[in-house]
């Protein structure tokens, strides 16, 4: 089974997701800074091999890319790429080197959506704090030249369902 380095393992959706991945027998490995633990307590969590790192100090002197590289990952779920930099470094560093690289975004880097389901091909008009950022970070998938194949082996971008009251 593969090798999974999800960053940002303990947050909203990777409270969920680990106890998962171990149980359908994928050998996880969950980077975060190690001031926050699983929202829920799960079993699961006692197999998975915490990394601490800081993205932001990492990325501050280069390292986090190959950081996240040096822990030999077949497949790399990136849960908070804010930056346009973060992004480019991390997809910089893991090109050639892993089977599978999942970029989480947000749906509100599209906005309010008028259209249900949103689709990736409609106008993206960002909202909320965080939005923008993650706008921009997401494009690095799409729209870098240097990454293009690498793209189309490995990012996978999943649009997601809101409904049409929903803020």
């Amino acid at each position: 089974m593969p090798r999974i380095v999800i960053i940002g393992g303990t947050g909203h959706v990777g409270t969920y997701l680990v106890p998962r991945l171990v149980h359908s027998g994928h050998e996880v490995l969950s980077i975060s800074r190690g001031e926050s633990k699983p929202y829920h307590n799960h079993p699961a969590w006692e197999s998975v091999e915490q990394v601490r790192l800081d993205r932001a100090a990492e990325e501050a002197v280069g390292d986090f890319g190959e950081r996240v590289r040096s822990l030999r990952p077949d497949v790399v779920i990136d849960m908070i790429c804010f930056e346009l930099e973060s992004a480019r470094q991390l997809v910089e560093a893991l090109e050639g080197h892993v089977r599978h690289f999942l970029h989480c975004g947000t749906i509100w880097v599209h906005g309010h959506s008028t259209q249900v389901p949103q689709q990736k091909t409609n106008p993206a008009i960002p909202s909320g704090s965080m939005a923008p950022r993650r706008h921009r970070s997401r494009t690095t998938c799409s729209t870098k030249p240097a990454a293009m194949a690498f793209r189309q082996r490995y990012c996978i971008q999943a649009i997601s369902w809101v409904s049409a009251g929903s803020p």
